[in-house]
Parts: C-alpha cells; structure tokens; sequence
C-alpha cells in the first residue's frame, strides 16, 4: 500500500479552516516520501515488464504523471474539506439554535465508519424502565422491546474512511490523526445533546467499520482500531459511555442483516412480528435490502419457507422472535472496488507506453471525455484479479483512459461491467446448490416473489444515487434502469454536463462515471441477483424521515441488548430516568436479554408468481435517442 498521509476533510471547529497544523506537516512529509519512491522507482520500476517500455524516459513520465494525479486528487479533497468544514459549521449552528430533542429521552450514539467517510448518526429512546410487575414479565417474554427515533438532521459526516489511516506507521501519530479527525462528530453529538450534558456518561457511542476496513490486513485493522479505542476511552475527548467492543469492524453479514433490520423496522414491520418468542413465522410484511457501498455490496431478506442451505443467518432483536434471513456481503463488488477492477481488466496486457502515451479506451467514458487513474490492481494471464507485480511503487501504475468517440459504447460498457461479476465462478455452485447461484460462486436462495407477505427490495446507498442521477421515479423496474442506462451511455461528454444540469448534480469525476455506476448496478440486479426486467425496485435514502442504511438497524439491536431499569410500582418521572439511565432508584440488569446470532442451514424452495403491491409509480422513461 501507498504510505501516504490521508487528507482529512473536517477538523475541530477550533481548527477546521487551519492548515498550518499536524495535517499540513504530514502533507509535507508525505511529497517527501513520494520522491524517494519516485528514485528508487526510477531503477525498478512496474515497466519494466513491457518488450517497449522500462527505459528513462517512461519512467519519467510516469512519475510525472503520477505527480500530477496526487497533486490533482489534494485540490479536489481540500476543496471537499472546505466545502465540508462550512457545512459541518452551519450544521452546528443549527443543532444549537434548535437540537429538536426530547427532555424524557435517552440518548445513544452510532458512528459509520465506512470505505469513504464517516458519518455519525444519534437516536434518541424512551428509558429502559420497568414499573411493574407485568412489565418485568413483558420483557422477559420478548414482548417488550425498545425502538431507536432519529432524524434525518441528526447525522454528520466527514471524509476521508477511517481505513485510510492505517498508512500510518508511526502508533504516536497514528492515535493523534483519528483523534483530530473524529473530533468534529463528537463536538457535533455534544452540540444536539448539550442540555443533557450530566448524562453525557450514561449515553453509549458505537463505531462499526465496514468493508474499507475488512480490505485491510489483520494488523493494521488491530491497529487503526486500537487508536479508535484508546480515544474514545479518554473521558475528557469522549464524555460518552464506551466499552472496549463499542469499537469493532461489523461482519459483511452482519452490515448486510442490519441493512435489512432497519429498513423493516423504518417500514414498519418488524418490532411487532418481534415480539414473543421462537422463530418468526408468515410475517405480514416484509422487505428486502440492497446495499451498495463503495468497497462491498449487501443483499439481505426473510425466505418465507426457511429454505436456505447456505448464508443464513438469524437475527434476535432483544428476547424477541428470530428471523431467519438470508444475508451476504460481497467484498470488492462496492461500487468503488468494481470500478478499479474494471479498469484494471481495460488495462490488461498493455503496454508502458500504452498507458502513458497512447491511452486506453474506455467504452463507458462519455464522448470526447479523457481521465486519468492510478491503480494497484494487476491481473493474471487467466483475466483475475491479484496483488501480485513486478517491479517497484508498491505495485502502483498510471494510466490515461479515453473515449474519443462521438458517444460512449453502451453495449461494451454493458458487456465490461458484467465480467466484473466473476460469472465464470459459479460452476461449482450450479453443481452444488443446483443453480441457486447469484455470483462470483456464491450460493443464494431464489428471490422471494412479491405477495401479500413480501413487499419487495429496497436499495440504498449508490444504487439511490444511481436512481437519482438517472432521474428515475423512486419506484422503478429494472427495463426502466435497463433504459435510462442506455439513454445515458449514449450521450458525448457536452450532452452529459447538461443532462447532470437537470438531474443530481454531481461533480464532473463523478459524472464521467455514471454509465459505468448505472451499467453495473443494473449487471449485480439482473445477471448477479436474477431480477426480472418488469421487477420493481425502491431505491431511496429516507424512510419516514430516518436515514436508511445499516447504523439503524445496528443502533436497534444494540439498545435491545442494554439493561432495564426496575422503579418502584408509583408513577414514574421520566425526564428523572432519562436524566440517570443507567442509575436510577434500583437497577436490574436482565442478563436474559443477549440477542444470540448463530449461522445454520436449511433446504429452500422455487419462487412462485404473484402481483406487486406497489408503493409509488414509476414515471415515464426519457425519449431513446435516435
């Protein structure tokens, strides 16, 4: 891995518009470091390999080129950090002005620490009290169970992922970066909840990493976590409650069984069907999920008929029911990941000077558009993916991509896009699991029809930024993504600036990627899960005004883990409970209620036909270019 200094976006509000700091200083040394590579790469270098290249002058513009990018890539990341520090400061402007918290509340504290930033998400409860005897049997019998209520104000994000800091090596400076870096979501949870100050200690804060995280090694996930711990267990920089396990890299089937937990429950339909005890059976209603992050991808759902031979895993909010849920990550498949790979397969078998001076087409570029990458990822004779180089830079290697035709190519972005779903791995699994296969050899029930019992799939993250920037109705078929993709990939770089105009947005990087996004959204949705092309799909980002994504349904299994408290039979002052939580006038720590996840196998059955019951009507498509 390259060795430098991450560029954090956000800092302490004593600090946030101040680069005359540690992160100036590590910058610095950071160019240091990249010249002494750039020396010893000028002698062994990654092009070496090539019949035309390895001599002075690739080299050179190699290393030109790769000066250009990193110096590229700062500019636009401090311009994200000051465009961010504004918003972060306007924000806790806000929160101060108006928090729109509860007084008989009590508090808790969920930070995602993703692939691509953290954002940091507080929810508020009513006490873990228990007032009575019925009550004392109500949550032993699984019948009482407490639900997380936030809003979509009470989240704050900061770049860059907390993975990125693993490339220091120094545990000093190491500790230091994370503690500048977490600093602004702290001070942010301390804003909303100021009037509750005396409670700070009894509030818990939990950080679960994601896939950026489980990309790195063994040890440097250790040691990026140990730095997190060592912070958040400092009660004068963390003044909330922290357990040694709060800070933790969350499983791909868990951030894939917590996607769908808090969907279910935004939705409405899971703490009902919860409560009781044994296994959910013929729930009214449920919802499937479909998470796209930037390093892996998720699908999660309930299998009415509890037929699944592989993945399955059950979930126990509190002493509730289980649900028993098929759920898998797939690593390297996030969005981010799937473009390098992709890139990494265009630039398969070239040459030095292919790279640096010709270029290599890329068929998902829009018309006359030009961009530059840097990648790590080689590939084998076989057309895999490995770590594996010769030569120096840590593997690391530039490249110029083009399309330099009229429009971009969509059937070969189609066909590009589709190959980095690892197709040709699923022999084993068609044999095995008799076809139940989604990709990359990975064994996965039929889809669950639509019916009176199953909703239909809910998508988050890039597959909603995919939607909105294809400006798709939130509800809309896979032809219709199938469509809108075309329309898109088929434009030139100046219809597509004017079409962004109109649409999400997004910064022009971003831009030139979308048919590349949206060609591979539609590749994991139809050829990699087996979605029909007249299947709707639901991709949004808010439900009943509550962020969707994983941290929900994590903060709603985690709070059903905390300890009641038993209060005399009177009537009872919650804003007193709320002010004391964990001791109030006598506490009993109810050690039944552990939720116990476990993993085991079943039999499944073949979908069967049914009609959807729809939430919102698509719109109509945008006219096909002629």
């Amino acid at each position: 891995m390259d060795s430098q200094q991450p560029h954090i976006t956000m800092k302490s509000p004593h600090s946030m518009e101040d680069m005359d700091s540690w992160e100036l200083e590590m910058a610095r040394s950071d160019r240091q470091q990249r010249r002494l590579k750039h020396h010893h790469h000028h002698h062994h270098n990654t092009y070496q390999e090539d019949e035309d290249g390895g001599d002075d002058q690739l080299a050179q513009i190699a290393q030109d080129r790769e000066e250009a990018y990193l110096n590229d890539q700062d500019r636009e990341k401090e311009k994200t950090r000051r465009k961010a520090a504004k918003k972060h400061k306007k924000l806790l402007r806000e929160m101060y002005a108006d928090p729109g918290i509860r007084h008989s509340t009590v508090h808790g504290i969920m930070i995602d620490a993703g692939s691509t930033g953290s954002r940091l998400h507080l929810y508020e409860w009513e006490p873990r009290v228990l007032g009575s005897h019925r009550e004392v049997l109500e949550a032993v019998s699984g019948r009482k169970l407490t639900f997380p209520e936030s809003t979509s104000r009470w989240t704050d994000r900061l770049q860059p992922g907390i993975a990125t800091f693993a490339s220091l090596s120094d545990d000093d400076q190491l500790v230091k970066a994370v503690r500048e870096y977490l600093s602004p979501l702290l001070d942010f949870a301390k804003t909303v909840l100021r009037e509750k100050k005396e409670s700070f200690y009894s509030y818990p804060i939990y950080l679960r990493a994601t896939a950026g995280m489980r990309t790195l090694e063994k040890k440097d996930r250790f040691r990026v976590l140990e730095a997190i711990r060592s912070i958040f267990s400092d009660r004068t920089f963390c003044p909330f409650y922290f357990e040694h396990e709060y800070a933790r890299i969350l499983s791909g089937e868990e951030e894939a069984v917590f996607g769908w937990a808090g969907i279910n429950f935004a939705m409405g339909n899971l703490l009902q069907e919860s409560e009781g005890a044994g296994s959910v059976v013929n729930p009214k209603l449920t919802y499937g999920a479909l998470d796209m992050g930037g390093a892996s991808t998720q699908i999660s759902f309930y299998e009415p008929d509890e037929d699944i031979m592989s993945g399955l895993f059950k979930l126990q909010i509190g002493q509730g029911k289980h649900w028993n849920l098929y759920a898998h990550s797939f690593i390297y498949f996030g969005i981010n990941e799937a473009r390098h790979r992709f890139q990494a397969k265009l630039l398969s078998g070239t040459t030095a000077s292919n790279r640096l001076l010709d270029g290599v087409y890329n068929p998902c570029l829009p018309g006359g558009a030009k961009q530059e990458t840097r990648l790590n990822i080689h590939m084998t004779p076989s057309g895999e993916e490995t770590w594996d180089f010769s030569g120096g830079n840590e593997g690391y290697y530039q490249a110029t991509l083009f399309n330099h035709e009229a429009t971009g190519n969509f059937e070969s972005c189609l066909e590009y896009t589709k190959s980095t779903l690892h197709l040709e791995n699923n022999a084993w699994c068609e044999f095995a699991h008799k076809g139940e296969c989604a990709f990359n050899g990975i064994s996965m029930p039929a889809l669950p029809e639509q019916s009176e019992h199953f909703g239909e799939f809910l998508a988050f993250s890039n597959y909603f930024h995919v939607w909105q920037f294809l400006g798709l109705s939130e509800r809309s078929t896979v032809q219709q993504l199938y469509d809108s993709t075309q329309y898109v990939c088929g434009m030139s770089r100046t219809e597509l600036i004017e079409f962004n105009k109109k649409t999400a947005q997004v910064d022009e990087t971003t831009m030139d990627d979308m048919c590349f996004r949206s060609a591979y959204a539609y590749n994991i949705l139809r050829n990699g899960y087996g979605f029909r092309m007249d299947e709707y799909i639901t991709a949004t980002n808010l439900v009943a005004g509550q962020k969707i994504g994983w941290a929900l349904g994590a903060m709603l299994y985690e709070i059903n883990t905390l300890p009641f408290t038993m209060v005399a039979d009177e009537a009872i002052d919650y804003e007193r409970v709320a002010h004391t939580f964990t001791s109030s006038i006598v506490t009993m720590a109810l050690v039944g209620i552990f939720t116990s996840v476990a993993f085991i196998f079943f039999l499944k059955k073949k979908r069967t036909s049914s009609q959807y019951l729809p939430l919102k009507e698509a719109e109509p498509l945008y006219p096909q270019k002629r």
